[in-house]
């Protein structure tokens, strides 16, 4: 079982990204959320994040481009992402450098709290 207490929310849309932080919040995770690719990147930088969810398509720097980045400088790095579109060659590329899993969006409250204790698990 792998530790995961503090979850980094990466997402443009404020609205999202605190709802997937209260759901996750109330269920005891420690939560910050990032609105842009550099800012997630910074909270890696500051280590202690566990697990990084992230939104494929953002303006500027995506998703997939602050994962790949944060796997760079921190290799153990754990990201899931989330996304409402099915842009294979972003998914296959961050899934091919170690992402966890695709969570497509909309979502229900209880599918995202089954990726995370699934995580947790592993």
């Amino acid at each position: 079982m792998s530790t995961l207490n503090h979850i980094l929310v990466l997402d443009d849309n404020v609205d999202v990204a605190q709802g997937v932080a209260d759901i996750l919040d109330l269920c005891g995770y420690r939560v910050t959320m990032a609105h842009d690719g550099p800012s997630a990147i910074e909270a890696f930088d500051r280590g202690d994040i566990d697990l990084g969810i992230f939104d494929i398509r953002m303006p500027g720097m995506n998703g997939v481009e602050a994962f790949l980045e944060v796997r760079r400088r921190h290799p153990a790095a754990r990201v899931l992402l989330m996304s409402g579109y099915a842009d294979e060659g972003l998914i296959d590329s961050a899934l091919e450098n170690g992402a966890l899993g695709l969570l497509p969006k909309p979502f229900e409250p209880d599918a995202l709290i089954a990726h995370v204790s699934e995580l947790k698990a592993a």
